[in-house]
């Protein structure tokens, strides 16, 4: 199955009412507040749907969502420095797709392969559209496995923006990716 990233529309208000990703918080959020927060300027959220069905024009479900802002992080220590980032603010796949036993014929995961889907998106919104070097994200103990896969790093040499809503989820580890490392264009584009 392939999948295409659009932006969250309320055309698309029944799928979104189906969508079940098995934690309560991500629910609530692409459910009754993803369209607001697009709407106010504080993400924009994309949906994962089936490539095939985008092209018929007929999306029967979403696969999965991240909602994604522009921000920058600045070093904790020394001269002050500044990344550019892209902040993947929510980041959630249907509950059918996830786990080991959630593999496509070709034997990947699921949940990889929306995930580097997304990350060829986001790499594209860095060169077409706004210009970032750096993607960044606060994981909960669920993905975190899956974004250390993919290349994310921990972070503690960068002060993270608290000033911005956020939702109250709790334990989450600063990650980041960078888009110009030697090996990034790789983990993006090439398969696992």
């Amino acid at each position: 199955m392939s999948f295409e990233w659009i932006p969250i529309t309320s055309e698309l208000k029944e799928c979104i009412n189906d969508f079940d990703c098995g934690e309560y918080e991500f629910n609530v959020f692409i459910k009754e507040k993803a369209l607001d927060w697009m709407k106010e300027g504080y993400a924009v959220t994309y949906v994962a749907v089936d490539d095939d069905e985008m092209k018929n024009g007929n999306i029967n479900r979403i696969y999965a969502y991240a909602s994604i802002n522009a921000t920058g992080l600045m070093y904790n220590d020394g001269p002050t420095k500044y990344l550019s980032c892209a902040e993947i603010r929510m980041f959630a796949v249907s509950r059918f797709l996830r786990g080991t036993e959630a593999v496509d014929i070709d034997g990947k995961r699921y949940s990889y392969k929306i995930f580097q889907t997304l990350m060829q998106e986001i790499y594209h919104i860095s060169t077409s559209t706004i210009g970032f070097t750096a993607v960044t994200l606060n994981s909960n103990t669920n993905g975190l496995q899956l974004y250390k896969k993919f290349g994310f790093i921990e972070t503690n040499e960068y002060l993270l923006p608290e000033e911005e809503e956020k939702l109250d989820i709790e334990g989450c580890i600063p990650l980041v990716f960078s888009l110009i490392s030697s090996d990034a264009l790789a983990k993006i584009f090439v398969e696992e």
